[in-house]
């Protein structure tokens, strides 16, 4: 009882791809439906009012707007606080006198695309010089900077 060896082709040892290609795309499938998109702003810090909650404090609450814009080529110290011009050093002294008055009043920058960076640094940097902390950058196109004429 003999047994013959026998030789085996190389054609007979082929590996059947299309059920191996069937398993890949499943798994792809079943990756790309499980899985959890990572949600950046949930890494911010927010304070947000319980429901039915009372404000922290009876004083209402104080908002200044300050636009930040290349107006013109020479007007690199004029910015606008609710809509009316002041250059950078009264800024600075009304902003001295808000944070004496008030450190918590909210401060919405609005900072124009074409606006020079050095502008709004500098603003950041007086705020933050005076203890102001509640700063809101804000870049609305719907708003147009027109210059002063």
């Amino acid at each position: 009882m003999s047994r013959k060896k026998r030789k085996f082709d190389v054609k007979d040892a082929e590996v059947p791809l299309s059920a191996m290609i069937d398993v890949v795309f499943l798994l792809l499938i079943y990756f790309i439906v499980s899985q959890k998109p990572i949600v950046e702003d949930t890494l911010l810090g927010m304070d947000l009012p319980a429901p039915g909650g009372k404000p922290k404090s009876d004083k209402p609450m104080t908002m200044l707007t300050i636009d930040v814009a290349k107006l013109a080529k020479n007007s690199d110290d004029v910015y606008h606080v609710n809509g009316q011009p002041f250059f950078f050093n009264d800024l600075k002294n009304f902003l001295k006198q808000t944070a004496e008055n008030d450190k918590d009043t909210t401060i919405i920058v609005n900072c124009d695309p074409n606006a020079k960076h050095k502008k709004l640094i500098r603003l950041l940097d007086t705020c933050q010089e005076y203890g102001m902390t509640k700063l809101n950058l804000v870049n609305d196109e719907s708003i147009k900077f027109v210059p002063d004429k």
